[in-house]
């Protein structure tokens, strides 16, 4: 009788501890939905080891949009977020460079480009990282395989268009120099500036826009950490950028 109560004793306080945790959320529960407010909004994605992308991506790149006007944005690392969110949205700031290996995700984002959708591709977003070959020859027109170490270096503007408008015809900036390469028969690239050493050397492009179907597509290769968002070049490109993306 003595081991009985014992047993049951254990029993009770077995039950009565896991009744006092908090419930668990199961893995696979579709998140609640994301607010979204008046005017533009804008999506921006971002994730992996790579960069602060809590710090530049989501904080200070939210803010700099939200003094020029534009506060619908939404900052995620979720490719379930984000393939749920895609059809609310009327612009995309790629900056990760994730594998895209979640289908819905990619559906979702062939989905947004094909309704004629902006698509900005900001810094490690041309950035060849994944098995999503075709998001690279198709939306991008390329990519860049490696960089030089954050350092000193010119960029040439070398049209007119509204994503590159009040730049200087050449400025300096500080950040990775990206070595982008078109890639033969992919969605050609229209280069509007390119990035070289200070002092010359190769040139390689560094804001560019790419046509496909009716969508907006524009890449900017800048955009590492806080070196370059110290510079007023970069906040004019990235707000030029949203709003060019975002126009019809």
């Amino acid at each position: 009788m003595k081991q009985f109560w014992i047993f049951a004793v254990v029993v009770l306080s077995l039950i009565s501890a896991a009744q006092a945790q908090p419930p668990t959320t199961p893995t696979n529960a579709v998140p609640p939905p994301l607010e979204w407010g008046p005017g533009v909004k804008v999506l921006m994605i971002g994730g992996t080891w790579a960069h602060n992308y809590a710090m530049w991506d989501n904080k200070f790149d939210t803010e700099l949009l939200a003094k020029m006007g534009i506060t619908s944005v939404h900052y995620t690392e979720s490719p379930v977020v984000a393939a749920n969110e895609l059809p609310h949205a009327d612009v995309l700031i790629l900056s990760c460079n994730g594998d895209f290996d979640e289908l819905p995700f990619r559906l979702a984002v062939t989905n947004f480009i094909n309704a004629g959708k902006g698509l900005v591709l900001l810094h490690s977003g041309s950035f060849y990282a994944g098995k999503w070959k075709e998001f690279y020859t198709e939306y991008v027109g390329g990519g860049a395989h490696d960089h030089d170490g954050p350092s000193l270096f010119d960029e040439t503007v070398v049209k007119d268009h509204p994503v590159v408008q009040g730049l200087p015809k050449t400025f300096k900036i500080t950040d990775e120099l990206y070595h982008i390469v078109p890639e033969p028969g992919a969605t050609p690239m229209d280069v509007l500036a390119y990035a070289s050493r200070s002092g010359g050397g190769q040139k390689y492009p560094s804001v560019w826009i790419v046509p496909y179907g009716k969508a907006r597509i524009v890449s900017i290769a800048l955009g590492h950490d806080g070196y370059p968002r110290q510079t007023p070049e970069f906040s004019m490109l990235l707000t030029n950028a949203v709003k060019w993306a975002s126009t019809p």
